[in-house]
């Protein structure tokens, strides 16, 4: 999640610099142990206002590269502090060799930059509380927003997932092949009609859910590729060398895997004399989907089942899914997910 930090108006800095001003100036009257008491000049106190101005983009700056970078608040808020405090105290020694050479006031000594440098701190305390809060109220509401971005995208990559599945082309297939398998096989179209059963249960049961375990997800595709294999014969080829023992503890968005299995057999042709092989790896991060790359004539394709993957991918996880092709294959890799084993 990408944090905006510090969206806060000129306007706002102004009024906070010159409330703090007001504040600090006040403080120092009463608590100056210098030779001359403080004066108010205009151009000084204008001068004074900029150096603390001056202070808090610094401090702002900082804290917009940084808090990107998900450090911890307390480093940030140390680091912010001993930032501010030094553009303060630097800013301040030139100010007061100006204030030496136009009022004639008292040079940089020693304790005016002891005590320039204590006063520093005390408005990058102030400076950089005002921005961590402000930040922190900023990302709240941002991880609110995304996190209702996120459930809106679940709902809408799975409803598009099921419309595609009870597109009436498919189901046209389906009905179509099981029409010839009860006269020819009365046995086969009990089992062709028990898949298709089972593939629409699965994806009204977990339609909704963000996460399912793969090895659920790997069931269910071997239970649709069985559907497909029916309809097709020795026209298609799965090749599995899957180790069930890396799926512990590994979960994947519902319905991906069925989707790469429905893209090849949708977009490339399937014969006797060309027949689709599909091939199923896992290590301990990816599950990947191959087959051969045979597209059908005069296919036309906009990308809209594997864009819909990588969209609930990046909602879940950092890692990415790996879409390549070569003249004889067409290869998609998916992250597997780590979680909890509750038991």
């Amino acid at each position: 999640m990408e944090i905006q930090t510090a969206k806060l108006p000129v306007l706002w800095r102004c009024a906070i610099v010159v409330i703090l001003g007001g504040i600090m100036f006040g403080i120092i009257a009463i608590a100056s142990r210098f030779k001359e008491p403080p004066k108010v000049y205009p151009f000084f106190a204008v001068l004074w206002l900029c150096i603390i101005y001056l202070s808090f983009e610094a401090i702002r700056r900082f804290q917009l590269k940084v808090i990107k970078r998900n450090q911890k608040n307390m480093v940030v808020f140390v680091q912010s502090i001993l930032l501010g405090t030094s553009v303060y105290t630097t800013l301040f020694y030139f100010y007061k060799w100006l204030d030496y050479f136009i009022l004639g006031s008292e040079k940089p000594m020693i304790p005016h930059m002891v005590f320039a440098f204590f006063t520093g701190i005390a408005i990058s305390t102030i400076l950089s509380l005002i921005l961590l809060a402000f930040n922190w109220r900023n990302q709240y509401y941002i991880s609110h927003i995304q996190n209702e971005q996120f459930k809106r995208e679940i709902v809408n990559a799975n409803l598009s997932i099921l419309k595609n599945q009870l597109d009436p082309h498919f189901m046209f297939n389906n009905f179509n092949t099981l029409y010839y398998l009860i006269d020819e096989d009365s046995v086969l179209a009990q089992k062709f009609l028990k898949n298709i059963a089972a593939v629409y249960r699965y994806i009204l049961q977990n339609n909704e859910q963000a996460i399912i375990p793969i090895s659920r997800e790997y069931e269910m595709a071997r239970q649709y590729l069985l559907l497909i294999e029916q309809r097709y014969k020795t026209a298609l080829k799965v090749h599995d060398s899957v180790n069930l023992e890396l799926f512990k503890c590994k979960s994947v968005p519902p319905l991906v895997l069925q989707q790469l299995v429905e893209n090849a057999v949708k977009h490339n042709r399937i014969d006797e004399q060309s027949p689709l092989h599909i091939h199923f790896e896992a290590d301990e991060n990816y599950f990947t989907v191959k087959n051969t790359n045979n597209p059908k004539r005069s296919q036309h394709t906009n990308g809209t089942g594997l864009d819909n993957i990588t969209k609930r991918y990046d909602f879940l996880t950092d890692d990415k899914v790996i879409i390549s092709h070569t003249k004889e294959e067409f290869i998609v890799s998916i992250p597997l997910i780590s979680v909890i084993d509750e038991n």
